[in-house]
């Protein structure tokens, strides 16, 4: 075996030795997974049954709700959100003051390492704003959450009635 075979084998072997640190259990940085997302149905010409009831100059809305678990060993932040059903989504948090319930928009909302965070009604939610079609009871569409460090997650929104 010549000295350049010798050489070649021994970059191979540090190149894989470093491909399996990096994908080894226990790699730093969130994990994000979305769990059951869901929308209240909605007219697109008129006004929902869910957040934002008359909240936003009469443009018709709807919230989406779910759970985010961060499996991972570092914290991360939901940022954002976009979907084509709305002209504008918005992440929102509704808080009461004395006995009134308002929403919020929040700018951020942090996701613990190893924790999760429930998007749910009368608390925190992602905000349609301007529907662009109506949401039926069965219909789905693609909402993208944006988060600080893993990036874009595009999930599959199924819109359901409210459990009471």
């Amino acid at each position: 075996m010549s000295w350049i075979q010798i050489l070649r084998v021994a970059f191979a072997g540090g190149l894989l030795l470093a491909l399996v640190a990096c994908g080894a259990p226990g790699a730093s940085g969130p994990q994000i997974r979305i769990v059951d997302p869901w929308a209240r149905p909605a007219m697109s010409g008129g006004m929902s049954m869910g957040e934002g009831h008359g909240g936003h100059g009469g443009a018709a809305t709807s919230a989406v709700y779910f759970v985010i678990r961060n499996e991972g060993d570092q914290p991360d932040a939901l940022i954002g959100a976009t979907s084509d059903v709305a002209e504008k989504v918005e992440l929102h948090e509704t808080r009461m003051e004395g006995d009134v319930a308002k929403m919020v928009p929040v700018p951020r909302v942090e996701i613990p390492a190893r924790g999760q965070v429930e998007f749910r009604p009368r608390g925190l939610h992602v905000m349609l704003i301007g529907l662009r079609r109506d949401l039926k009871v069965g219909d789905t569409f693609t909402l993208t959450l944006r988060f600080e460090k893993s990036g874009e997650k595009p999930v599959t929104v199924t819109v359901k009635e409210m459990n009471p």
